[in-house]
């Protein structure tokens, strides 16, 4: 079978590596590759796809939410969190889904324990695409959410009811929360650093992520660990997103140890 990624620019995506270990690990014959697609292309996504002979593919940034419009079938949850990250092709017909946000709430369990969200209260910095796809997997799993942005105008086209606030008020709830997630920008390898919040008012119990994995500590992260707070970063969460897609494509298991092992590699 054959894979690929799509966005633009794509070049330095670890895709095509982690799931390469994924298939050497499990004697698949499959291929997967990265295609780098302009915007000012896009159109000619479905011609290009059935160029290159793929079964499914994943989508990255720029291109989660345009491609919505050139499928056949938009999973539930996908077309909740208005973006998809991974197609599935069968006969021809394209059906959308999204992994990010299960991926995330699979790496709570995998880092935290944290399976069981009913009465969580989690608080979610920033209100860009992943912060949507998590606050709705989080919700669906019983949580209690609240999104803290900039601008509340940024919450305008989000088709499910959310707590949220503005960033300036952040300092205010920060105390009641169990879990807090940054899903900013800010921290990640090339951006400057800032406060977001005070961890030092957090509950003492709280848990910190943050879904940036370059570098592997945030400046975020390396703060809520002053505090003695148990942190992530965001690795598994890519491992489990990608993971997904492949046991969406093939119906079969992926090895995530592997896959996060080559990825660690790479870093």
């Amino acid at each position: 079978m054959n894979f690929a990624v799509i966005g633009h620019p794509v070049r330095h995506s670890l895709s095509p590596v982690m799931h390469h270990a994924n298939f050497t690990a499990g004697s698949h014959e499959h291929s997967y590759t990265a295609l780098d697609i302009a915007p000012a292309h896009f159109h000619h996504i479905r011609d290009i796809i059935k160029e290159q002979q793929l079964d499914g593919f994943n989508v990255t940034i720029p291109h989660k939410s345009a491609i919505m419009a050139y499928l056949d079938e938009v999973d539930e949850e996908a077309r909740m969190m208005g973006a998809v990250n991974t197609v599935k092709i069968t006969d021809g017909r394209w059906t959308g889904y999204n992994t990010d946000g299960s991926g995330f709430v699979e790496s709570l369990g995998q880092n935290f324990s944290m399976t069981d969200f009913k009465r969580t209260k989690v608080l979610i910095l920033g209100a860009g695409g992943a912060s949507r796809a998590i606050t709705y997997a989080l919700q669906q799993a019983g949580a209690e959410v609240t999104v803290a942005n900039r601008s509340l105008d940024r919450f305008s086209d989000w088709p499910f009811t959310v707590n949220a606030i503005q960033l300036a008020h952040v300092n205010e709830v920060i105390g009641t929360m169990d879990l807090i997630i940054n899903t900013t920008p800010i921290g990640m390898t090339g951006f400057a650093a800032e406060e977001l919040c005070d961890l030092n008012r957090a509950n003492n119990t709280a848990h910190v992520a943050d879904i940036i994995y370059t570098p592997a500590v945030t400046p975020f992260l390396a703060e809520a660990a002053r505090h003695q707070l148990p942190v992530m970063n965001g690795l598994d969460m890519f491992v489990n997103q990608g993971a997904q897609s492949f046991e969406i494509w093939t119906g079969e298991p992926a090895d995530r140890s592997v896959m996060k092992e080559r990825v660690i590699q790479e870093l």
